[in-house]
């Protein structure tokens, strides 16, 4: 074999390997999209899914079917929740207020908003990592549902809802 039969093998070789990387990078570059298209559509699908809940709890507060034992239960649970520090997507002046609030029978608007701020955040930011994050988010719907209830001819301000 000569010198240039050699050359030509390998500049065929290399111009085949060439168009396969380019063929191989645009299938990639269209499966990175379809998988963040995939990522979007669950993160959509996840968020519909929690305000279902949400709207779901509150019918039931509103129906009276959730009661005082539930409600205790669930104090117990965002106690135990805001107590692992070491992993808790909370602040801790946030952590601190969400105690206080918990601890509050009647809330105010405002105080039920706040709580539910915070319960939002803590599920959103914890529930891979444990399910009782859900009930965080319960007892806070229940409490807001129980200040409309209470006040809600005496708001002074439209609520603050985090989408």
């Amino acid at each position: 074999m000569d010198i240039v039969t050699i050359l030509s093998t390998v500049a065929t070789v290399a111009a085949i390997v060439g168009t396969a990387m380019y063929k191989l990078g645009d299938k990639l570059a269209r499966i990175e999209k379809d998988i963040e298209a995939l990522r979007s559509g669950f993160n959509r699908l996840a968020n519909v899914i929690t305000n279902t809940n949400e709207i779901t709890i509150e019918y039931l507060g509103l129906r009276g079917i959730l009661n005082q034992g539930g409600v205790g239960f669930l104090r117990t649970v965002i106690k135990n929740l805001a107590s692992t520090a070491t992993t808790n997507p909370l602040t801790e002046a946030e952590r601190k207020r969400l105690l206080e609030l918990v601890d509050k029978d009647d809330l105010t608007i405002e105080e039920a908003e706040e709580l539910y701020r915070l319960a939002r955040k803590l599920y959103r930011e914890y529930i891979e990592k444990t399910p009782d994050a859900a009930y965080a988010l319960l007892y806070a719907v229940i409490k807001r549902v129980e200040a409309y209830a209470r006040h809600g001819g005496q708001q002074t301000q439209p609520p603050k809802t985090q989408s």
